[in-house]
């Protein structure tokens, strides 16, 4: 483009676009944001406004949103993957071209506004880097100041954090892996390149290993970069090791629906049923708990007796009262840090330190020793409130610079010029009385004139009374009378004059001063944020417990199951529950059958979603739950597909199988349901056999397995572990009543027709099928097959392939080596290196 037809202005917009070609450029002029050219035409289309055009040299497309109002128009484009940079006017207008700046990039990953961010969810924005011990995940939030990292990833587990969390946006070095990079563009994720690895001196880094302060300071440097400022709010980096959690990948939540939807209704989700919390960090804490189970018992147990803490009614209204007055104490510390914080900000920061003292207060009267501990943590802030109580107004603007931010007798100055604002005349009138009670000249007057400003106007016949001494100093001579000044009268003539503009200007200075004075205690309010989120999630779990008859389970090392009278905590919320009892062994195999809409499914779900409960350190919907720690849940539940992907349904059934008979150990929870339906019965009938027998011999996790091939029910003779379950239904009248009630035995029918005629199909169709279908039992072969005549495995009868073995050349394979730079190719062969040595 030739820059040189259009005017200084534009060229100066063409110039900042071409740094900030990936991003929507919100020009500013005047009174409005200004945008040109593409961005002007795809802005127009997004935001529905209308599209003009201006003459700059040449008909330029431009589209506008007014400076005031802009951040909806932000929310909307930032909703939809654009990035945006703001760009401000930098001097003061006058000769010449205003000089212009990106003052900030604002994309999905970094948003701060208020009303744009959703206050129960953190705002993540993630990097994946190669280090040597594998793929390292470090995300943050810049709107609360939470920083975590994990390192040690497998390709595939680093994508399934970043869908798990929920990360918006994920940086990625120059020329990375074209396999990480299609997977995040097909989930429809931002995607933005960085090559800045240099570790930044941060002490909240100073804890991490040296390759992790590298992965860490990849994400900072493009902070730092995108937001045109150091990031200094941000919390030490908490690294999450996997070894204490139990492995969950985002498959599992979503079959789930821990904490989003199958059916795009938030009210099927766990997350929805638990969420009590009456504060934003509250509800945020509680997410972080349900994407982090523990496998840990003695903290599992620490969870416990905290929920246990709460569960005295008599103070709890009391607590809520308090908690419902705290604001978003992260996210306002996250503004103050980026001084994009205004007087609103700060007047809840101070009416939620004023709950400080009377929360600890209450919270003593639990009278357990766990919770005072709590509470002798919990800083009061008593000065930073001291000082927001005599500075803020109590009904302070959002704007900051039109007044009305500072409280009367915070500062004198600001007082006068007040006051002389507004009664400029009642001052006037009091200084010329003074000055004729002080001179005895009775016909002395205060005038006005665009000339000489104020002035003291005594007539010719009392000229002679102005003495030496009074300070007068003689401006102006008239043919009837003297004009003077004196320092007190040309002083207080400039604060009145200006009077308003220095009261708004010193307002704004003054309200600086407090912003820093409020950002040093930024960490200190951190911990009081998490201190109080704690509270509020243990109450809210006390408080979920008691509402829907919640106990503590107790977890052991062993690895026998009892759950009496067990529940699933949504599924309850919607119908009358029949409860049911699990009693599992170790390695047992539970393998379920029953009509269809009978509750297999359910019952599954349902001790899955107790032992999820049970590790995120919650208590669980039963009458009694004994439960082992598990480290890991697979589940293979529903139907989907991913056509995109190039996957059919069946295709995606066993990739999801093959995740969970890899990856599973003896201490994990299998789901398995309806394996093998989406092939021909005989191949379905001949993998679902297979599967569990290689779990019974091989994998020896409990394991729960549904199926409509009811013919499996014999490899309880032959299998020491598998015990048949059934879900109760009976047939009145051909039509199916379903008892919902789980116990020991087989079904030997799966009495389609029946759920067939409860979906209303047509009579004469039913009808038909019902006649088909004894024709075919009629001709069915009773030969008894060797098919269930199993053999154990014998290791030589098996060939398999280590799993990361095949992994590592498939990815051998997909490498583009013409990218790599030397020091990838070397982490990266010691990244594989350390998934085929031998597990010690």
């Amino acid at each position: 483009m030739d820059k040189q037809k259009y005017t200084p202005m534009m060229q100066q917009y063409l110039e900042i676009k071409e740094d900030y070609a990936d991003a929507i450029v919100f020009f500013r002029l005047g009174d409005f944001y200004e945008m040109f050219f593409d961005d002007a035409i795809v802005a127009s289309k997004v935001l529905e406004i209308a599209l003009t055009s201006r003459d700059a040299g040449a008909k330029v497309p431009m589209c506008g949103v007014p400076y005031h109002s802009v951040k909806p128009y932000i929310q909307k484009l930032i909703e939809k993957g654009f990035k945006i940079a703001i760009v401000e006017q930098v001097t003061e207008a006058g000769k010449g071209l205003v000089k212009r700046e990106v003052i900030r990039l604002i994309t999905p990953g970094t948003v701060l506004e208020d009303g744009i961010l959703d206050a129960k969810t953190n705002n993540f924005i993630g990097s994946i880097l190669l280090t040597e011990k594998g793929y390292a995940l470090t995300y943050v939030d810049i709107s609360t100041g939470e920083s975590f990292i994990t390192d040690g990833l497998e390709k595939k587990q680093a994508l399934d954090l970043v869908l798990s969390l929920g990360i918006k946006e994920v940086v990625l070095p120059m020329h990375f892996d074209e396999y990480i990079i299609n997977s995040l563009n097909d989930n429809e994720l931002l995607v933005s390149f960085s090559d800045q690895f240099q570790i930044i001196d941060n002490k909240n880094l100073n804890h991490l290993e040296r390759e992790q302060k590298r992965a860490a300071s990849h994400l900072l440097n493009y902070l730092v970069n995108t937001q045109k400022q150091m990031i200094n709010h941000l919390m030490p980096f908490k690294v999450i090791q996997r070894v204490g959690h139990m492995h969950i990948d985002y498959r599992v939540k979503k079959h789930l629906e821990i904490d989003e939807s199958l059916v795009n209704n938030s009210q099927t989700t766990l997350l929805h049923w638990l969420n009590e919390c009456q504060t934003a960090m509250g509800s945020r804490m509680l997410k972080s708990m349900l994407n982090h189970p523990l496998y840990d018992i003695k903290a599992l147990n620490e969870r416990y007796d905290l929920i246990e803490a709460f569960t005295p009614y008599q103070p709890r209204e009391q607590m809520i009262g308090h908690l419902r007055y705290i604001y978003d104490i992260n996210r306002i510390v996250g503004r103050i840090a980026f001084q994009t914080v205004n007087a609103r900000d700060l007047y809840q920061l101070k009416e939620t330190l004023r709950q400080v003292p009377d929360l600890k207060e209450t919270i003593k009267r639990y009278q357990n020793p766990k919770l005072d501990e709590m509470v002798s943590q919990m800083d009061e802030h008593q000065t930073l409130f001291d000082h927001l109580e005599q500075s803020i107004h109590d009904d302070p603007p959002i704007t900051l610079k039109d007044g009305g931010i500072i409280k009367k007798g915070y500062h004198q100055k600001l007082d006068e010029l007040r006051d002389i604002d507004l009664h400029g005349k009642t001052w006037l009138s009091e200084f010329e009385k003074t000055e004729r009670d002080r001179t005895g000249i009775k016909n002395l007057r205060v005038g006005y004139n665009r000339v000489f400003g104020y002035y003291i106007e005594v007539s010719k016949g009392n000229a002679s009374l102005v003495k030496e001494e009074f300070g007068y100093e003689r401006k102006q001579t008239l043919a009837n009378s003297e004009r003077y000044i004196t320092p007190i009268l040309k002083e207080k003539e400039d604060d009145l004059l200006h009077a308003k503009e220095r009261s708004m200007t010193l307002e704004y200075e003054l309200f600086k001063e407090i912003r820093e004075f409020a950002e040093s205690f930024t960490f200190s309010l951190q911990e009081l944020s998490t201190k109080i989120a704690s509270v509020d999630v243990y109450l809210a779990l006390a408080i979920v417990s008691e509402k829907h008859n919640f106990v503590r389970p107790t977890l052991q090392n062993g690895r026998d199951v009892e759950v009496i009278q067990g529940r699933h905590p949504v599924v309850e919320r919607f119908t009358k529950f029949v409860a049911n009892d699990v009693i599992m062994k170790e390695g047992e195999i539970f393998l379920i059958t029953g009509p269809n809409m009978s509750g297999k499914s359910t019952y599954m779900r349902m001790y899955a979603m107790i032992v999820y409960l049970a590790q995120i350190g919650s208590f669980v919907p039963a009458e009694k739950a004994r439960l082992p720690v598990y480290d890991a849940i697979f589940t293979r539940i529903g139907s989907s597909d991913d056509l995109s992907g190039g996957k059919s349904t069946f295709m995606v059934e066993m990739v999801e199988s093959n995740e969970a008979l890899t990856k599973a150990t003896e201490k994990s929870l299998i789901l398995f349901d309806e394996i093998g339906r989406g092939t021909a019965t005989y191949d379905g009938m001949a993998l679902a056999q297979g599967m569990i027998e290689y779990i019974h011999e091989k994998i020896k996790a409990q394991t729960l397995f549904s199926t409509h091939y009811h013919e499996l029910t014999v490899l309880e003779n032959s299998l020491e572990r598998l015990t048949n379950l059934c879900v109760k239904a009976k047939e009145e009248n051909d039509t199916m009543v379903f008892l919902h009630h789980v116990e020991k035995g087989t079904t030997d029918k799966s009495y389609g027709i029946q759920v067939a005629n409860l979906a209303h199909l047509p009579k004469s169709l039913i009808a038909r099928s019902k006649q088909i279908l004894e024709k075919l039992e009629d001709k069915e072969n009773k030969v008894v097959l060797d098919l269930f005549n199993y053999e154990k495995f014998e290791a030589e009868d098996v060939q398999t392939i280590n799993p990361d073995k095949a992994s590592v050349l498939d990815e051998i394979e997909k490498l583009n080596t013409d990218q790599m730079t030397p020091i990838d190719a070397l982490l990266l062969l010691k990244h594989y290196q350390s998934l085929i040595k031998p597990k010690k």
